[in-house]
């Protein structure tokens, strides 16, 4: 027989039931603040990249847990889309995952995990390109993983190249293109030493699981670190001369990537551009906006505008791997006579890499914005404002002074107009470093009262450059500007 419960009872059951569903709201809230976000909606994108049909967008996102960056390339085509964003979706699920598992840890050893995913494009015919991802995941440890995927898209069909589009598929062929990748891993010195041939020849013996890419003068095989070889050979590349696999490639597309199109010159002017030179009052107001993560085909083109009505000047800490799909619009800031600062190529944490590495992802930046341009950056930002003696050590070889900040909009956070304005408002001093990104069309929408709200206190927005020419500032950094 089942006691009949009084009141008090009732009471306790229902506090207690009361606080399980709170502890549960609070640990489905949690995971949702730490799951990636979601892409912006009505987001317009102005197709103004150097690959005609193709953009890329660069998303970032940082928590007590961990940093993430993902470059994201994208057309008109939503199934060629689908496919990438699966890709893309199941790392960023699988890192998530892992981050749950390793959350202690993580806490325990005051280390953020990291998921780095970028792109790399290459135009092989007119409308015809490979995307090459290398997702990098370190979610506690001493070492990350690397896994790779390649597509090969055609924009003059709208699809997605399978294997059978590209390479003849008879068993002649496969198994010359078996031989001839076994022969080029054998050949690298670097790895040779670290190949498993059993696992090399199970990971070769269905072609429908190859991963591959095509480009102007190679095909290259790819392999999954740990897939063919111990850990210290990292993911691999088998990388064919197209001379040697031509006899095994679809006629139809042997055909296509033999035409050689002529690449289009630039046609900028070769005039250079920069900030004015003004000598700074000491005793002056002054501001240093700062745009990171740009450019932007649509956010960016705002925000010069809204900059050039105010006669406003800025710096612009943009991505190399956003300025090679748009170089117009890294040119348009330069020739407004704003400043351009690196912020690096694909958004990595530089303080968890290796000297050489750091050395790739500022050097290559650097390169890409210049060729744009005609400037070479002469500041660096480091993303996530994340450094350590190393990252200090490239800054000083590079003589490029890091770039922190005194005041951040938390513009990614709220995507708000009116947040951001209150936030950098409530807190600008004289001689502040502002951030805020010119990815966010709520950032874009917050400038135009931003710059009002400093006009009407006295303030005049200039460069970093010349905020460090008023303080004297010399050296490596970093830098970090005036709070209020």
């Amino acid at each position: 027989m089942i006691r009949r419960i009084k009141l008090p009872g009732w009471i306790v059951i229902i506090l207690l039931l009361a606080g399980i569903i709170f502890g549960i709201n609070q640990v489905v809230a949690k995971v949702l603040a730490e799951s990636p976000e979601p892409n912006e909606p009505n987001e317009k994108i102005v197709d103004s990249s150097v690959y005609p049909g193709l953009n890329i967008k660069t998303k970032t996102k940082e928590t007590d847990l961990y940093t993430l960056s993902v470059s994201q390339p994208y057309t008109d085509n939503e199934q060629i889309n689908k496919s990438i964003n699966e890709w893309v979706d199941k790392q960023k699920k699988e890192f998530t995952s892992s981050i749950k598992e390793s959350k202690n840890m993580l806490e325990e050893n005051d280390f953020r995990a990291h998921l780095n995913i970028q792109a790399e494009t290459e135009k092989i015919a007119d409308k015809i390109y490979t995307l090459e991802f290398e997702a990098y995941q370190i979610t506690g440890g001493a070492n990350g993983m690397t896994k790779m995927k390649s597509f090969v898209i055609d924009l003059n069909q709208n699809k997605l190249l399978q294997l059978d589009d590209v390479f003849q598929l008879n068993e002649e062929s496969i198994k010359n293109i078996q031989k001839l990748i076994m022969k080029e891993l054998h050949s690298n010195q670097k790895i040779s030493f670290y190949i498993f041939d059993d696992l090399a020849k199970e990971a070769l013996k269905d072609p429908d699981k190859w991963k591959w890419s095509v480009g102007r003068d190679k095909v290259t095989f790819y392999f999954d670190e740990y897939e063919i070889s111990a850990g210290a050979a990292g993911a691999i590349k088998a990388k064919i001369p197209m001379e040697k696999i031509k006899p095994y490639l679809n006629e139809k597309f042997a055909k296509k990537i033999d035409v050689k199109i002529p690449e289009k010159e630039n046609s900028k002017e070769e005039e250079q551009h920069s900030e004015d030179k003004v000598k700074l009052d000491p005793d002056g107001k002054y501001v240093a906006l700062t745009f990171d993560d740009g450019p932007h085909p649509d956010v960016t083109l705002r925000i010069l505008e809204t900059l050039k009505k105010h006669d406003a000047k800025a710096t612009f800490f943009m991505l190399g791997s956003q300025v090679e799909y748009y170089p117009s619009l890294a040119n348009k800031v330069e020739e407004a006579g704003h400043e351009i600062g690196n912020h690096t190529t694909n958004h990595q944490d530089l303080s968890i890499l290796g000297l050489n590495k750091i050395k790739g992802e500022v050097q290559k930046s650097s390169r890409i914005i210049e060729k744009a341009t005609g400037q070479k950056p002469t500041l660096l930002r480091p993303p996530y404002g994340a450094w350590n003696d190393s990252v200090k050590q490239v800054a000083k070889q590079m003589g490029v002074p890091m770039v922190m900040w005194s005041v951040d909009s938390l513009d990614w956070k709220s995507r708000n107009a009116a947040a951001v304005n209150e936030k950098v408002m409530s807190n600008v001093a004289p001689g502040s470093i502002v951030l805020l990104h010119d990815i966010h069309p709520s950032t874009a929408d917050a400038l135009p009262q931003l710059l009002t709200s400093l006009e009407k206190q006295g303030y005049q927005m200039v460069t970093v450059s010349q905020l460090l020419e008023l303080w004297d500032g010399k050296g490596a950094g970093p830098f970090y500007g005036k709070i209020g």
